[in-house]
């Protein structure tokens, strides 16, 4: 390989720009339907129960649609800053703290049982360190 060569993060960028739309879609998704629907089948199954059961069970559901919104909300505002991160890939260089968000986003959305997002991330990530080691190769430091 040529030491004037660039090493492109071109496959990087377009696997966390999907991930990102990914997880936008996945945010939008949960945010309208899935919440919607909750709050309707929620107040659906309440109708015919005793004032205390619906008092309670109002309560739950009303938590319930808490913990959705704040999911979607936490999803929506990573896909945003993936979508900003991938963007700011260089390319020949080894960013640290982008390898580090991609690994930390790549275990979210293992622990969220997101596998779609899941092996879009592990595959840049996978990819981003293969690439350092390339880049460190010829730029002639130690891989050790």
């Amino acid at each position: 390989m040529s030491a004037n060569m660039k090493i492109s993060r071109k496959l990087e960028r377009t696997f966390m720009i999907i991930g990102a739309a990914w997880n936008l879609v996945i945010s939008l998704v949960t945010m309208f339907q899935y919440y919607t629907w909750f709050q309707h089948e929620g107040a659906l199954r309440l109708e015919e129960t005793d004032i205390n059961t619906m008092i309670a069970g109002s309560q739950m559901v009303n938590n319930v649609l808490q913990v959705i919104l704040i999911y979607s909300l936490f999803i929506f505002v990573g896909a945003i800053v993936n979508f900003l991160i991938a963007v700011k890939v260089q390319d020949d260089e080894i960013q640290y703290k982008v390898l580090i968000w991609i690994g930390v986003w790549s275990a979210i959305m293992l622990a969220m049982m997101d596998i779609v997002g899941f092996a879009l991330y592990s595959i840049a990530f996978v990819m981003y360190l293969a690439k350092n080691k390339a880049i460190k190769l010829k730029n002639g430091e130690s891989t050790a």
